[in-house]
């Protein structure tokens, strides 16, 4: 296993990787929520803040943090790319396979 710290001001949490299986564990940093699964008004909140499955993201509570702290984020994304990482457990929402590319994106934004 090794692990990294994520850049997030109030937010701090690690991020965990498992060699042997190529797979990121989560807590907080992306949510997936399905939204069969859960009831108004969270199902509207997941929507607005585009936290829902397929398609999910890092919480928007970190989102700031991370556009403010630009030299942890890079050193965070670097390290995530050399994992290369092809799975990720989450705490959040449902699980999913994806390259490193789209993992760093999902976290990061679109610019990473």
């Amino acid at each position: 296993m090794d692990q990294i710290l994520f850049p997030g001001g109030y937010f701090k949490e690690f991020i965990l990787f498992h060699h042997a299986s190529k797979t990121l564990i989560l807590t907080d940093t992306i949510i997936n929520l399905e939204l069969d699964m859960i009831d108004e008004p969270w199902r509207t909140v997941t929507n607005l803040t585009r936290m829902a499955y397929p398609h999910g993201r890092t919480f928007f509570g970190m989102r700031l943090p991370i556009l403010l702290h630009r030299r942890k984020t890079q050193a965070v994304i670097s390290k995530l790319r050399s994992w290369q990482p092809r799975r990720v457990i989450l705490s959040h929402g449902r699980c999913f396979d994806a390259n490193e590319d789209e993992i760093v994106g999902r976290i990061f934004g679109k610019s990473a």
